[in-house]
């Protein structure tokens, strides 16, 4: 029985002992000098009731067992929060560096509910285990302390008492099978709700237009959170199978040592007395060791489930010899023989069909607008995180000025990139942008029309609530602001209306091209086809044609042949 809890606690402990070196802090001598003056106060206590009288000597010996039990527990309380909240601290911090370390395919294959449960349940029940773990140090030397001392008075009863913390810990591995396998349904149904709360603020619009829509997203609310709730009610219920037990054999100890041990060894009634003094103040630590296992189980399995994810973004890590010589200009981004395999999930969720990109031969260069298109599924989305560098191709290479990009530089290549994906996301604050940057990201606010509804204040949006369409040119603003020597954009302007539009194809894009950025554009305006110098078309994972356009014939003399 005692197997699961060992294998599966296992890391934790050593994760407390090893990593987070709990032994070597303040807490652990501390909850054992408390443990060894309150021991020290039952001594006195017994010495005192023994002798009829209290002399000077023993009273001095009792106060100081006192001040310093109660001093110690104190300060051992404090320091235990303190380190709580350091480790707690540092598995978010480890948590977050992972995430930002890891690469796309891990954000596409880890539900994000997941991560956000690990982030913030599963680091509150760490917490709170390494809380117990400490407490139960504080009791369990309190306990060995008493037993000592209760051999010495009396080895029936110490052999007794023994019996029966080992009765208590064995009906909690008992119990405790039963009650992980529980825990691991509350950990699904915890994710689960946060993945709807996740789709009740991502889509409240939506959830709006459609009563049936709303009424089922309620529904399912109300589902998951009762599985939250029945699932931590009856893991508690098992675990509290195992206390009872404990409970019932530490009352048992109590009556054994009234009515078997004055027959048994013949003691007097202060004898007994003294006994039972020691057997209820070691009581009170044998209930708090026993009752706090679930805590320390609970822990562990969060731990286990937070471990896993962290393991998982470790193996989808990026190189770390990251972003070291940002590449700021080009002459020519080549891709020869690319290719990508992708396994998407199918209409039945346990099969998956497998998509490839590629053979891709293309060649980039300043000065140049190119235009993408094709049907939905052919490809064109990959392709933009293959040239982005968010994607590493399974096989072909990327050449910059004929370097190939490696892992090693592929953070480095990535800085020639300014984006708008089709799936955008923008961050209130003012992520990473130089003053400059700022000064630029206005005037571009300014020059898409935004100014009335957007406003930078202490370097952040004050306020994000704009249309879709804005939205969108809120993206490019920033992109725009960045000033990279590429730009790609993926259906920019299917949101934007027909005066935006025009804009967008014929001031800004050949604008963009003359100043000598590189622009690649996904769309499926035909009717502005013309108005780029490259037209590349898409089928089945391949480039099926790659022309130029009249745009590129009439703009030559007015376009820089260099890099900026």
């Amino acid at each position: 029985m005692a197997s699961g809890f060992v294998d599966q606690s296992g890391a934790f402990l050593q994760f407390l002992l090893r990593d987070a070196r709990v032994w070597r802090a303040p807490v652990v001598p501390l909850a054992i000098l408390a443990s060894a003056a309150r021991t020290g106060m039952i001594f006195g206590i017994n010495e005192i009731a023994e002798a009829g009288r209290m002399s000077l000597g023993m009273g001095a010996f009792l106060l100081a067992s006192i001040a310093v039990s109660l001093i110690a527990a104190h300060i051992a309380r404090v320091q235990t929060y303190v380190l709580v909240e350091r480790i707690v601290l540092r598995l978010r911090r480890d948590l977050a560096e992972r995430l930002l370390a890891a690469d796309v395919a891990f954000f596409q294959a880890r539900p994000h509910g997941e991560v956000f449960t690990a982030l913030t349940s599963h680091a509150e029940r760490v917490g709170e285990g390494i809380i117990q773990f400490a407490r139960t140090l504080e009791a369990f030397s309190l306990f060995l302390f008493c037993v000592i001392y209760m051999f010495v008075q009396s080895w029936p009863s110490g052999a007794a008492t023994l019996v029966t913390l080992l009765i208590g810990v064995a009906c909690f591995f008992a119990s405790d099978i039963a009650a992980r396998k529980v825990l691991e349904r509350a950990h699904r149904a915890r994710v689960a709700m946060h993945e709807t709360v996740h789709d009740m603020l991502g889509g409240y619009r939506e959830l709006r237009l459609r009563r049936a829509r709303r009424d089922a997203i309620e529904t399912r609310a109300d589902a998951v959170t009762e599985d939250v709730r029945a699932a931590v009610v009856e893991s508690e219920r098992l675990f509290s199978y195992g206390q009872l037990t404990a409970s019932a054999a530490l009352a048992g100890l109590l009556v054994a040592i009234v009515l078997i041990l004055p027959p048994l060894v013949g003691a007097g009634s202060v004898a007994v007395l003294q006994v039972l003094t020691i057997v209820l103040f070691a009581f009170g630590p044998i209930e708090v060791v026993i009752g706090n296992l679930p805590a320390f189980g609970r822990a562990s399995v969060a731990f286990e489930k937070l471990r896993a994810i962290m393991a998982d973004a470790d193996a989808r890590e990026e190189t770390a010899a990251a972003a070291t010589t940002p590449v700021t200009g080009f002459r020519e981004v080549r891709l020869a023989g690319v290719t990508a395999t992708l396994n998407r999930p199918s209409g039945n969720s346990a099969a998956t069909d497998t998509f490839t990109l590629g053979p891709i031969d293309l060649t980039l260069v300043p000065g140049q607008s190119v235009f993408i298109t094709g049907g939905n599924g052919t490809g064109k989305s990959t392709l933009m995180q293959i040239i982005t560098g968010l994607r590493a191709p399974d096989r072909g290479e990327i050449l910059v000025d004929g370097v190939v990009v490696t892992d090693d530089t592929r953070a480095d290549y990535r800085s020639l990139f300014s984006a708008v994906f089709s799936e955008f996301y923008i961050f209130r604050q003012l992520y990473g942008l130089s003053d400059s940057e700022k000064t630029a990201l206005r005037t571009q606010i300014e020059a898409l029309g935004l100014a009335e509804g957007v406003h930078i204040q202490d370097d952040a949006f004050a306020s994000l609530e704009l249309s879709t369409g804005q939205m969108r040119r809120l993206a490019l603003s920033i992109a725009l602001a960045e000033a990279r020597p590429i730009l790609v954009l993926d259906e920019f302007a299917a949101d934007q209306d027909p005066m935006r539009r025009a804009y967008f194809y014929e001031v800004l894009v050949p604008k963009l091209a003359r100043e000598g950025h590189c622009v690649m554009a996904v769309t499926h305006d035909e009717h502005c086809f013309d108005r780029a110098d490259r037209l590349i078309k898409m089928e089945s994972g391949k480039i099926v044609s790659d022309i130029e356009t009249n745009a590129a014939a009439n703009a030559a003399k007015a376009r820089p042949g260099t890099a900026p």
